[in-house]
């Protein structure tokens, strides 16, 4: 079938060339190489060097030569051109030539062709592209070969070819490049060019010798050489075809090949784009411990400068190359799919080769490396066969050259992989290419595996005779063959995966600690096991083992040590004793796991095994003695952490209990219960020491027994004390004796007893085998001479001996004896009397005479036998070293002058030393401290004397100018009396009169210091005088919060009766502030008042005084406590009236009467009608709106509430009443827009438009029952009234909960009574009505549309916008700050467009911050009010200072403030258009309560019942408004924060001029826009600098009205420029 084509072309056919740009298309072949192949050498000219050489490869040449040609070596035809400088010298031609095969036919159109590629199977060339990176260097190279010249030239973006014979004496192939007159190439480093073609020829089959010249001259030679194969065995088990045997390996050689580089010293003077010189040479290191082809690559430093002359160089690298004979059976569709990639068929036969380089090659190459004086190996460095020497991944897949892809191993592999055009990775996104190179990478993990595998047969062959060397080249092969990423990790994983599982079934050989082992036989190293495990090789793991072996397959892993291990290890050998006690800490601490497993099985096989091991040790100390211990002969241990820790290993033991050393670090609960050992006790060990015959070292043994006798059981002492009692084990001046006949050294009183030795044995312990300590005393008491002190019987009863006998015995007399002792004058003193021992005072150089104590005789001989010890011990006995304070204060108050002064001169100079516990409190009534000032001082307590002579005036003394102020320091003499000393003098004696009162309230205040609760204590004092009854009459004191400061003015006369008022200076006023007195009485003070005795407090005041005073109280009742409102709601402290004279009386003040009452037995009169009627039988609260809400918290409830109403329909009429009705609903519809939700009833008016829901109907008459139900009524039994009256509308609610409409109507013409029915209806729709409702909607009634719209009602906007009458809709209340700043903020600022834009410049601000600013100045009226614009009281001319004033006017709340609106204002203004005059209501706020600051100052409050605010979103908010309150002026503390969790869409307030904005609106709508892009931060400083505006405007525009309008446009206009600047800062992006 014909394909259909696109329209047929008409008329006569014609036909065109397509055009190529030949210069573009090279240009574009040229781009797709990567413009740093050369690793950042400077001339990026080596892919022209690597292309070439591979084409001469691919024609059997053999030799290369490049050449570089100046232009001055050019014009001298070629004669000699003297170049000194290789760096700088600028290049004119290229000539590389090699001797290759000639070019044939087919190589000419192949060459002159581009992508027309080789299709020889066997060249590595494939897409025809190569020969073209020329045209890089120059625009017209010259081909010779054959004795055919062609050269190659452009002529308009045309490429062309010119051909011609040429006669060549050297039958070699030539491409001479005169370079490109721009490029003006310098020489490439003839160093790096050198590095570069070494690694070229690696793998190249023929060419085997590179020669670099310049004029003529060699610069470098590289010469390439192999030796003879040698097969390698592939050993049984590796896995040689690929896995879909597409390759299978036939056969493997090791090939020896030498790469020789001759570099002459020019060449080298040019030195190297890599290093210009190199560092000095380091130390040698391991090559198993360096990076080696790992790593980060090294530094590269300048390489244009030229080194010091030097000699020419010669490098030369012997490594081996493995090559591999590769059969290719590719499938017919595979083979397809590669000739249709590279244009040749695929291989059939191909070598695939590999070099690694062992650690000896590696050195070899590192020491020269290291030996250079300049310049680094040849060898090594960017594109040399070793990377440097922190290059990572070196290694790489060479495709005849070296590709940018790396093995990931220290491994250098070629073969025939197909390369992408470019030739620098090969291509594994092709699918039948991507599947050849996969299977290709498998024999590349197959000859890595086999060259480890012959690597670690040498390791191992080698291990025995050097293992050191062995070693190294062991973890030098591990690390070489541990795989990494490369820049393909296809590449380095599918090696990898070759690598491992070529071999599946054999061992996989690695180092351990003895030698060459299989990696299932090796386990990982544990120190718990290494201290015995001496036969189980464990890993060798260095760094350089660590990667290898974390990439073992799960097959090769290396594992944990295995029960099995350890009970092979006991039955071949027979362990040392540390290598026991090893094992045994390990076994007991096995099994304990082992028990915690609920496998029983498990452990009874493992306990099982343990039984039937042989488990010998040869004991440290007895190796020559004794055969091997067998463990299962072990009977008892000794507990190393009880008392056997202080055995050592050389202490005799029983011969079945095991060494100490084996259990001193082990549980001992864990030994019994796992070895089933019992613990050798310390009597079982003196046991054995007592009955053996071991000679042993009873000093060593009385040493453990006093280490342990104070924790020895009384049964245990008594056991080896039975033991022991007869056996001479103590040591005495006289030899060994039995315990009973040895004495301690104390009691040696005469001379002549066994004393033991040495004498610092646990006196205790000894004292219970039996030593005795001591003559009695009674012994000694009968002998009455020894204490006359004139006759002694024995030189040692000297009182120095006497001391010593009675401090060493005085702890084991009786109680009678101590007391006899103590009593005794025994002791001689300096006055040559006897006396106690508690009466002496040791000898001492600062005892003064005048203090009369007296003093121990204590002889110069006693003195210098180093009697300080004894002194110590008598003074234990009771012998004084100072005389106590008590004392030594007793004498300094002393009548004796001049013990007096002696005693204080003492106490002063030891006060720091010796009465470092000297506390003035414990003295306080003692007179000893120098006072007055006179030149005799009087002596005064602690608690009189004072620093300062200030405090005289309260009754208190001045310390002595004797006593400097060091002195007094010492003393704690204190500057001023302590608070409770003050508070004290105040209590027991208040100021006399208000004089004296002033000059110590001046005095307090002056001073001050006083702790907040010292205030609050003094606060409680009655420390004020008040003189009653004018000048004569008597004083009376009063707490300080009694007195008010200020007299009050004439509007408050009345409290001149009521409270207490002072007159002081500032400074004295001052101090009655911190106690609490007031300036005047707040309605704190009025409302204590009140509650104290309302009558008398309205008797004072009479009724206008009174409620003005209890108007202060309505206004602040918001910030008392609970327990107050409590006690204000029981009291009778609320003024109601009532009305005299009947229903018609006047409303005058001379027709009613006042009474104080409880709030809940007054009610509100908000139903005038019903206030008419019953108006004398109850009381009602003043009308004042604040008094209504004060009231009807305190518990009133409202007229109307009591007042019932029942209709009564005589003569229904069917007259149609719909027009009525909806002139009803219409006009409903106006009036409730302004009202307050809070005060509606639960009436649904939204369901009124459907007529069964609503009806009006007419009647004859209509008659209204209206009672009166309240319990505190006036005149007794008058609490349940009735009346009944005629009416012209009433409202009839009925069973199904619809409303009627009752009109009474007498057949006339005549206008509805809309008085009647707006009292209806305001009763049915409101809770709470006020006075003026029922002619607000009475007005509405009646009046026309046109007339409404005249007196400025917004007729047509409700009619437009907003739906018939619902619960739903807001009020006055509710359409607060929230809703209007919702509505413009949402409304003004634009959305976020989808895209980021630019940054604006700093100068102009953006489009869209513009249209904000429009939408700003058009939006601000409009979005606020939706009201007609009337004319106001302010003028635009003043609003400038409007603007100052209201800023001014914004006031601090630190948290004592009322935050109580003050309704009054708003009643006192109310005009006819109430709703253009709404306030930013706070009627859902309920009480605030102050709780902390921000970090900038911020005050913060909290609603009660709140949680406390979370700070991270109040730091954010505090910082946001810190911001936008510096654009108004304003301090960050004339911005309040409150948190309202439960109301998030209250934005804020202002209460009396002080500005609250909600947390929680924040918090919800705008924290996270913060925190995101600029356009939501600068929705946010937009949302918040319009609430902060309008809370500004309301400190000079009380009312939602066209003043407030007016102020706020104003205050927001004058601040948009600042406003771009801040948005500029914190959102530069909008």
């Amino acid at each position: 079938m014909a394909l259909a084509t696109n329209g047929n072309a008409t008329g006569r056919l014609g036909r065109g060339k397509v055009n190529v740009n030949d210069r573009a298309l090279v240009d574009k072949v040229l781009a797709r190489y990567p413009k740093e192949f050369t690793g950042k050498l400077r001339n990026p000219t080596h892919l022209i060097f690597r292309e070439l050489i591979q084409n001469a490869d691919d024609a059997h040449a053999e030799s290369v030569e490049i050449e570089f040609q100046t232009k001055e070596y050019l014009v001298t035809d070629k004669g000699t051109a003297h170049v000194n400088n290789l760096n700088t010298i600028q290049l004119a031609r290229w000539v590389i030539r090699n001797d290759g095969d000639a070019f044939t036919t087919k190589d000419w159109d192949r060459i002159t062709n581009i992508a027309d590629g080789n299709p020889d199977e066997r060249k590595i060339g494939a897409f025809g592209v190569g020969f073209f990176s020329v045209f890089s260097v120059t625009d017209c190279p010259v081909i010779i070969s054959g004795g055919v010249r062609t050269r190659m030239f452009y002529e308009n973006n045309e490429l062309l070819v010119e051909y011609g014979s040429y006669a060549n004496a050297r039958d070699w192939t030539t491409f001479d490049m005169d370079l490109k007159p721009e490029t003006e190439l310098t020489i490439p480093k003839p160093f790096d060019l050198s590095r570069f073609i070494s690694t070229a020829i690696t793998f190249l089959v023929n060419v085997n010798k590179v020669t670099m010249l310049l004029n003529g001259s060699v610069l470098s030679k590289i010469t390439k050489s192999r030796g003879e194969p040698t097969k390698i065995v592939i050993p049984q088990g590796l896995k040689s075809t690929s896995p879909s045997n597409l390759f299978e390996v036939t056969s493997v050689k090791a090939i020896a090949q030498r790469v020789t580089v001759n570099i002459s010293g020019q060449a080298y003077r040019a030195g190297s784009n890599s290093h210009s010189f190199r560092k000095e040479s380091k130390q040698h290191v391991d090559p198993a411990t360096m990076p080696s082809f790992f790593g980060k690559k090294g530094s590269e430093s300048n390489g244009y400068s030229i080194l010091p002359d030097t000699s020419a160089k010669n490098f030369s690298l012997d490594y081996t190359v493995y090559s591999a004979d590769v059969c290719a059976r590719p499938p017919p569709r595979m083979a397809r799919g590669i000739e249709r990639e590279t244009k040749k068929k695929p291989p059939k036969t191909f070598l695939f080769e590999a070099v690694h380089f062992t650690s000896s090659e590696y050195e070899s190459v590192r020491r020269d490396h290291d030996s250079m004086r300049c310049l680094n190996s040849v060898f090594m460095g960017p594109q040399g066969l070793f990377g440097e020497r922190d290059d990572e991944n070196a290694a790489k897949l060479f495709v005849g050259q070296s590709t940018s892809e790396t093995t990931g191993i220290a491994v250098h592999l070629s073969s025939r992989f197909i390369p992408t055009v470019e030739r620098e990775s090969i291509d594994l996104a092709n699918g039948q290419v991507r599947k050849w190179n996969e299977e290709l990478l498998y024999v590349g993990g197959f000859i890595a595996r086999l060259i480890y595998e012959r690597g670690m047969s040498v390791v191992r062959n080698e291990w025995s005779s050097r293992p050191d060397q062995a070693r190294k080249e062991g973890l030098f092969l591990m690390k070489s063959f541990t795989f990494r990423s490369s820049p393909d990790s296809n590449v380095a994983g599918l090696l990898q995966k070759a690598f491992f599982e070529c071999t599946p079934n054999l061992a996989f050989p690695i180092v351990s600690n003895l030698g060459v082992q299989d990696s299932k036989d090796v386990r990982k190293p544990n120190d718990t096991f290494v201290s015995f495990m001496k036969q189980r090789p464990i890993l060798d793991l260095v760094a350089d083992a660590e990667g290898m072996i974390t990439t073992l397959p799960k097959w090769y892993k290396v594992s944990d040590y295995t029960f099995r291990d350890i009970v092979d290890e006991l039955n071949q050998r027979v362990f040392t004793e540390g290598e026991m006690v090893a094992f045994i800490t390990w076994w007991i601490k096995f099994c304990i796991a082992k028990w915690e497993d609920d496998n029983k099985d498990d452990r009874d096989e493992v306990k099982k095994q343990f039984n039937q091991a042989s488990k010998r040790f040869r004991p440290t100390l007895r190796e020559s003695e004794h055969d091997p211990i067998l463990i299962s002969d072990i009977r008892k241990f000794v507990n190393g952490k009880g008392w056997g820790s202080y055995l050592r290993a050389e202490d005799p033991l029983p011969h079945d209990t095991i060494p100490i050393s084996f259990t001193s670090r082990l549980d001992p609960l864990a030994v019994r219960t796992v070895l089933g050992w019992e613990e050798l006790s310390i009597v079982d060990w003196v046991q054995h020491i007592a009955v053996a015959t071991l000679n042993p070292d009873y000093r060593r043994v009385l040493e453990i027994l006093q280490s342990l006798w104070p924790s020895l059981k009384s049964p245990e002492r008594e056991q080896i004390i039975s033991l022991l009692r007869n056996v001479d084990c103590i040591l005495t001046s006289h030899g060994l004796k039995k315990p009973s006949e040895a004495y301690f050294p104390d009691a040696d009183l005469f001379g002549d007893l066994p004393v033991i030795q040495p004498s610092d044995f646990n006196e205790q312990m000894l004292q219970e085998f039996g030593v005795q300590s001591f003559i009695p005393w009674s012994g000694i008491r009968e002998r009455r001479v020894f204490f006359l002190c004139v006759v002694l019987p024995h030189p040692r009863c000297t009182p120095y001996q006497l001391a010593v006998y009675l401090d060493g015995t005085f702890d084991v007399m009786t109680a009678e004896e101590r007391v006899e002792l103590q009593q005794m004058a025994i002791f001689a003193g300096t006055d040559g009397d006897l006396h106690c021992i508690a009466d002496l005072y040791t000898p001492a150089q600062w005892l003064d005479a005048d203090l009369k104590l007296p003093v121990i005789k204590w002889t110069d001989t006693d003195a210098r036998n180093g009697s300080t010890g004894l002194l110590q011990r008598l003074i234990r006995l009771g012998l004084k070293t100072y005389p106590p304070l008590d004392v030594i204060i007793r004498k300094a108050s002393s009548l004796d002058s001049s013990m007096r002064k002696a005693a204080f001169a003492f106490l002063l100079t030891h006060l720091h030393s010796v009465y470092s516990n000297y506390d003035p409190a414990h003295f306080s009534h003692v007179a000893f401290v120098p006072c007055g000032k006179s030149r005799h001082a009087q002596l005064g307590t602690p608690e009189q004397v004072f620093m300062s002579s200030d405090w005289e005036l309260l009754g208190f003394k001045r310390l002595h100018y004797s006593v400097d102020k060091v002195e007094a320091a010492r003393l704690k003499i204190k500057d001023r009396p302590p608070a409770s000393a003050i508070v004290k003098v105040l209590r027991e004696n208040p100021p006399r009169d208000n004089k004296e009162a002033q000059s110590w309230f001046e005095l307090l205040s002056r001073k001050g210091g006083f702790t907040a609760d010292e205030m609050k204590e003094m606060a409680e004092l009655k420390i004020v005088p008040i003189r009653t009854g004018g000048d004569a009459g008597l004083v009376i004191w009063v707490q300080p919060r009694q007195c008010f400061l200020e007299k009050p003015d004439e509007s408050n006369v009345h409290h001149r009766q009521l409270f207490n008022f002072v007159m002081f200076n500032p400074a004295a006023s001052t101090f009655l502030r911190w106690c609490g007195a007031k300036p005047k009485p707040d309605y704190n003070d009025i409302l204590e008042a009140l509650l104290q005795d309302p009558l008398a407090y309205l008797d004072k005041a009479k009724p206008h005084k009174y409620l003005d005073d209890l108007r202060q109280v309505a206004v602040g009742y918001h910030n008392l406590s609970t327990e107050t409102r409590t006690k204000m709601k029981n009291a009778g402290i609320f003024l109601g009236y009532c009305r005299k004279g009947g229903q018609n009386s006047s409303p005058s003040a001379e027709s009613r009467q006042c009474a104080l009452r409880r709030a809940r037995e007054i009610l509100i009169a908000d139903d005038m009608e019903s206030h008419r009627l019953f108006g004398e039988y109850v009381l009602v609260a003043p009308k004042e709106e604040v008094f209504d809400n004060f009231y009807r918290t305190m518990g009133s409830a409202n007229l109307s509430v009591h007042v019932s109403h029942t209709i009564e329909v005589e003569g229904i009429l069917s007259k149609n009443g719909e027009d009525l009705r909806s002139h009803v609903l219409g006009r409903l519809r106006i009036f409730l827009y302004d009202q307050e939700n809070t005060r509606r009833s639960d009436v649904r008016i939204d369901k009124w438009h459907k007529p069964e829901h609503f009806k009006v109907k007419y009647c004859k008459r209509l008659r209204i029952t209206k009672c009166l139900d309240f319990e505190d009524a006036l005149e007794g039994d008058r609490s349940k009234l009735t009346t009944l009256c005629d009416a012209l509308a009433g409202m009839e609610k009925t069973r199904d909960g619809n409303h009627i409409l009752w009109v009474a109507e007498d057949g006339s013409e005549s206008r509805p009574d809309w008085y009647d029915m707006s009292v209806a209806l305001c009763r049915l729709l409101f809770k709470t009505r006020r006075a003026h409702d029922v002619s607000s909607l009475m007005t509405i009634l009646d009046a026309s549309l046109d007339d409404l719209r005249c007196r400025g009602f917004e007729v047509d906007w409700i009619e437009e916008n907003l739906p018939p009458p619902d619960d739903s809709q807001f009020s006055c209340d509710r359409c607060s700050c929230l809703l209007i700043h919702r509505n413009f903020y949402t409304s003004v600022i634009p959305p976020s467009p989808p895209d980021p834009l630019p940054v604006p410049d700093q100068h102009r601000s953006s489009p869209q911050f513009q249209g904000w600013l429009r939408n700003a100045r058009h939006l601000v009226v409009e979005l606020f009010t939706h009201r007609k614009k009337s004319g106001g009281r302010f003028l635009s001319a003043e609003m400038e200072q409007l603007m100052d004033e209201a800023l001014k006017l914004c006031s601090r709340d630190d948290g004592n403030l009322d935050r109580t609106i003050h309704q009054s204002a708003e009643h006192a203004k109310r005009g006819k258009k109430q709703r253009d005059v709404k306030y930013c209501s706070t009627s859902r706020v309920t009480d605030l309560k102050y709780c902390r600051r921000t970090q900038c100052g911020m005050a913060v409050f909290k609603a009660t019942g709140s949680n406390d605010p979370p700070l991270e979103e109040l730091e954010a908010f505090s910082g946001v408004l810190r911001n936008l309150a510096q654009m108004f002026d304003l301090e960050p503390e004339q911005l309040h924060i409150f948190w309202q969790g439960d109301d998030v869409e209250l934005m804020g307030f202002n209460r009396n001029r002080v500005i609250y904005l909600n947390l929680a609106h924040f918090k919800e709508k705008h924290f996270g826009k913060l925190s995101g892009d600029d356009h939501g931060k600068s929705d946010v400083y937009g949302a918040w600098f319009l609430i902060i505006a309008h809370e500004i405007a309301h400190n000079k525009a009380f009312w939602h009205n066209e003043d407030h309008e007016l102020l706020f446009t104003a205050l927001v206009q004058s601040r948009l420029t600042p406003l771009r600047k801040l948005l500029g800062n914190v959102a530069p992006r909008v």
